[in-house]
């Protein structure tokens, strides 16, 4: 008995063959009930051929050697994912929801063909920490070319877009990736609830960050529009011109907790607020959701 991991463009009877086993035995074996429908991760135990007749007879010819089985192939996984096997109930769409990522991921890491249909005890890779994901716009049609029209003036670039995950907040902007995350979304009454932003350095080139003064950030707590707490409240700071230089690859990290109280220490009531993240010396401001039970 052999264990086979369904690769792309397999088919049972190119299994069967491959293995020297027959159609019929891996159906069997593995209580498939469509004999044409098998899944890219699908595991396998194939019968091969070399097992001792009912009642032996004397060879009169030599016995050809039985065929080497064709390897097992290996899982290449790719970086920051692993395997799961698919249980019952289970949709691309739930596994979505559960690991942080959006069904075009798990789509196209794993090749399925069809979204809708997936099997108990089939392979899948899904990430480690949730994905972030920037949909590509579809292609317009081409526009019918139209008479020349003179060039206007510039329009200059708007301002980026963030990109939501699941407990953070991504954007890039002046050549850094600025990310927003809390520890959770929900968390119980007086539980601190941990803030960071960090400051990455995308380009191949250093990046140069102005501050107006020894400030490198803040963190806000709002609810309803009401200013709930704020990290710099009551600190002193020296207002000096200072840059700091991030080379490439290079990241910056600032780490907070609050701990559920206001700026005059007065716990906060069950609810949902609004937490942001506020880079000093470029200007971006990162917001997420979080409640409070």
């Amino acid at each position: 008995m052999v264990t086979y991991i369904v690769q792309p463009g397999d088919t049972l009877t190119l299994i069967a063959q491959r293995f020297g086993s027959t159609v019929t035995a891996i159906v069997t074996t593995n209580n498939i009930s469509d004999p044409n429908l098998i899944f890219v991760g699908q595991v396998l135990q194939i019968p091969v051929a070399g097992a001792p007749a009912a009642i032996p007879t004397p060879p009169t010819t030599p016995t050809p050697p039985t065929p080497t089985p064709t390897p097992t192939p290996t899982i290449t996984m790719p970086d920051g994912f692993r395997l799961y096997i698919v249980q019952p109930a289970d949709t691309l769409a739930s596994l979505a929801g559960r690991f942080g990522t959006t069904v075009q991921v798990l789509v196209t890491v794993n090749r399925v063909f069809d979204p809708n249909l997936i099997s108990v005890g089939q392979v899948l890779f899904v990430p480690l920490r949730p994905t972030i994901v920037i949909p590509t716009p579809t292609p317009a049609p081409p526009t019918p070319p139209g008479p020349p029209v003179p060039p206007g003036p510039p329009v200059p670039p708007g301002p980026p877009v963030p990109v939501t995950g699941v407990n953070q907040v991504s954007v890039i902007q002046d050549g850094l990736r600025h990310t927003f995350m809390v520890n959770r979304t929900t968390f119980s009454r007086g539980e601190p609830v941990r803030l960071s932003l960090s400051k990455t350095n995308v380009t191949g080139t250093p990046v140069t960050i102005t501050y107006r003064s020894s400030q490198r950030y803040d963190f806000i707590v709002t609810r309803a529009g009401r200013e709930i707490w704020r990290w710099s409240e009551g600190r002193f700071f020296t207002f000096a011109l200072e840059r700091i230089t991030v080379g490439p690859g290079q990241r910056l990290l600032h780490v907070q907790i609050w701990n559920q109280t206001t700026n005059q220490g007065v716990p906060v009531n069950p609810g949902v607020y609004t937490v942001t993240a506020v880079n000093t010396g470029t200007g971006v401001r990162l917001s997420l959701q979080i409640e409070i039970r």
